[in-house]
């Protein structure tokens, strides 16, 4: 882990183009230290992609985390923690397996959270709070309109 005096405060009154940098940063982190792809995405959402383990690929990717390019920095960054989140809640089958939805949208929002924390990418905890309970609302709205339909 990186020394706290190291670490990388992220918040969105940070200018564009020092958030665009740190983003850059974050994916490369997460493509050389994971081995997952991030793409640009254009669904108007963020998501995860996983893919089987095969050890004869030449360069064997985890999977893909697609963002969407429409969002602003700030979002994309959120967006790039919490798909990291859904990456290390699939790593661990006590926990990701057959579990509630809402409970796995919530675990992935902590555990990218904590990975990139420990690896010195500190993201202002109340902005980061609003927008995990913004997502979090946003699921829970489709959920119902599915179950209603």
């Amino acid at each position: 882990m990186k020394k706290s005096s190291e670490a990388i405060q992220i918040s969105s009154s940070i200018l564009k183009t020092e958030l665009d940098y740190i983003l850059e940063q974050m994916i490369v982190s997460v493509e050389d230290n994971l081995c997952i792809g991030v793409e640009d995405g254009y669904d108007d959402n963020s998501f995860w992609i996983s893919f089987e383990s095969n050890e004869e690929e030449y360069w064997p990717s985890a999977g893909i985390i697609e963002i969407d390019v429409n969002s602003d920095p700030f979002t994309k960054i959120a967006s790039l923690v919490h798909e990291v989140g859904h990456y290390f809640l699939e790593k661990d089958p006590s926990l990701g397996s057959g579990s509630h939805k809402m409970f796995e949208e919530s675990v992935a929002w902590y555990l990218g959270y904590r990975y990139f924390e420990s690896n010195g990418f500190v993201i202002d905890p109340e902005e980061y709070k609003k927008e995990m309970n913004k997502c979090l609302e946003e699921y829970t709205r489709s959920i119902n309109e599915k179950d209603n339909n």
